[in-house]
């Protein structure tokens, strides 16, 4: 199994790939059913917080309780990310695409 390990994480890249796989097929047959960037970006919101969430939530190495500040490291990175990804959308729709 091909992993790659930084920082208290332990990546399987087969698993990273397939995942990555499968957000870019959900990204594809939105753009395909949404033609409008600004409704894309803000309904990739959800699938791209649930892959950055399930990735590094199942790649952590140290499992913590319910106060574990990585873990709420994670949920915050997940957010900004996925708040990100909505904020592209919008501006994209204002460039007139």
């Amino acid at each position: 199994m091909t992993s790659l390990k930084k920082r208290g994480y332990r990546f399987d890249l087969r698993r990273l790939s397939l995942a990555t796989l499968v957000l870019g097929c959900v990204f594809l047959l939105a753009r395909i059913a949404i033609r409008d960037s600004l409704t894309l970006g803000y309904a990739m919101m959800i699938p791209v917080y649930a892959f950055l969430s399930a990735v590094l939530e199942g790649s952590r190495l140290d499992k913590g309780g319910r106060w574990n500040m990585q873990a709420w490291g994670e949920t915050i990175f997940a957010i900004a990310a996925a708040m990100a990804v909505g904020y592209l959308g919008y501006r994209l729709w204002l460039l007139g695409y």
